[in-house]
């Protein structure tokens, strides 16, 4: 009896007959490769967002109206009240207000390229009454006697002087200089050469009792709406994340994704996703915001914007990054949508603190310089230094790389309450049981 057994013939083209090549092993992809698929897959399913798509439109539209509406409101004649301290002041501050109102229209005023306001006069006893009404804000301006030029005026302001005052107060000094010179010296040659180089010469002093730094006031308002751009980013974003984390558990989903790519792949790759989403978002509503800038032609805006943002995009990656993967781990202890506003709470005290300390605390200091270090309050307190002035490069790089190791850190930290609990769906982890896993 033959203990042989009959070997079924190769069939062709199989390659397990001798002489025949071995097929080539397929190759596992990389995690980057599966961090890409991952990041490719929530960035379509956002983009498909009716609700993602519908809220940029209208924060881009926020963005367009916030700038434009200003700059056609102030198109109008403003009110300006300017108190006068003498009679040679009252004069002239009379005759501004007449050449206030000639300058609507096709008038001399006009002509002269003189904006148009409507002035209101207001006669005060003397110069100190006058700073006063100004520090006060009963008045928006004085024109009282310059005390370095005997004869001559001088229009005081508190931060900053009303746009058409000063050339409306200008040509009303020189017209009424030009005036009296006339009506003493009569209207011969010399005296007319003499009465026009007593005008050019006419135009009062200028001074601000609490003058702002260059470019200050517009630096704080772009610094803040800076702020706010980073803060709703990092809420709409990172809640957004928590909520997919929560879903996807809710509906088994993550079963599947884990099954098919590694934890740590499935959370750099939301992180990733968001973090592209959010930056480009911001960066399409500064665009918007510099068009719209440029077409009402507030060129201050335009150029300090374009000084401004490289640094901003910068700590904005850096704290949203940070922040993004906590907002997951928010998710991940999560087992319904229901228990977000418990898991979320600690995300939104590190949002909610640095946001209002940014907003209050905006004046150059010490408290301002230690919140510039601060990691958490870095992304917001550095750029508005910088904007201001207040801090040099060398700093933003400090300040940048404390938030980078602050950064690793928690992504440590947020990657092990992820990878740990992600596929936990029995209820609500506390906080400490979620760690232990």
């Amino acid at each position: 009896m033959s203990l042989a057994t009959d070997v079924p013939a190769p069939v062709p083209g199989t390659g397990s007959g001798p002489g025949t090549p071995a097929a080539a092993p397929v190759r596992e992809p990389g995690l980057r490769e599966l961090v890409g698929v991952v990041t490719q897959r929530e960035l379509l399913v956002k983009l498909r967002d009716k609700t993602f798509i519908g809220s940029t439109i209208f924060l881009l539209l926020i963005v367009a109206v916030s700038i434009v509406l200003p700059a056609l409101l102030d198109r109008g004649n403003p009110d300006v009240r300017l108190a006068s301290v003498g009679d040679r002041a009252a004069t002239v501050a009379a005759a501004a207000a007449r050449l206030g109102a000639l300058a609507d229209g096709d008038t001399p005023g006009a002509a002269q390229g003189l904006a148009p306001a409507r002035i209101q006069p207001r006669a005060l006893p003397d110069a100190e009454a006058a700073r006063a009404a100004v520090r006060a804000g009963t008045v928006d301006a004085a024109l009282v006697p310059d005390a370095a030029a005997p004869g001559g005026l001088a229009l005081v302001g508190d931060t900053a002087l009303p746009e058409p005052l000063a050339p409306l107060v200008g040509a009303a000094a020189r017209e009424q200089t030009l005036g009296s010179r006339l009506q003493a010296a009569g209207l011969d040659a010399a005296a007319a050469g003499a009465a026009l180089t007593a005008a050019a010469g006419s135009t009062p002093a200028q001074h601000l009792l609490d003058p702002p730094a260059q470019d200050a006031n517009l630096s704080l308002a772009l610094s803040l709406a800076f702020s706010m751009l980073f803060f709703f980013a990092s809420f709409l974003f990172g809640m957004s994340i928590a909520q997919s984390v929560v879903e996807e558990k809710q509906s088994r989903v993550v079963e599947i994704l884990v099954a098919a790519v590694p934890v740590r792949a499935l959370l750099a790759g939301k992180v990733a996703a968001n973090t592209v989403l959010a930056l480009g978002q911001t960066v399409l509503l500064g665009a918007v915001g510099m068009i719209g800038a440029g077409l009402v032609g507030q060129g201050d805006v335009l150029s300090l914007i374009l000084r401004s943002t490289g640094w901003f995009l910068v700590f904005f990656v850096l704290g949203f990054t940070m922040l993004a993967t906590l907002w997951a781990a928010c998710g991940a202890v999560a087992s319904r949508l229901e228990d977000l506003n418990a898991t979320t709470v600690p995300m939104q005290l590190l949002l909610y603190l640095p946001f209002f300390a940014a907003v209050y605390v905006h004046d150059p200091g010490t408290l301002q310089r230690i919140l510039s270090y601060v990691p958490f309050t870095a992304p917001l307190a550095m750029p508005q230094r910088l904007m201001t002035g207040d801090a040099a490069w060398w700093e933003a790089l400090i300040s940048a790389a404390i938030v980078v190791v602050t950064a690793v850190g928690v992504v440590g930290i947020a990657t092990r309450l992820y990878e740990r609990n992600v596929l936990r769906t029995a209820g609500r982890v506390p906080w400490r049981e979620a760690w232990n896993a």
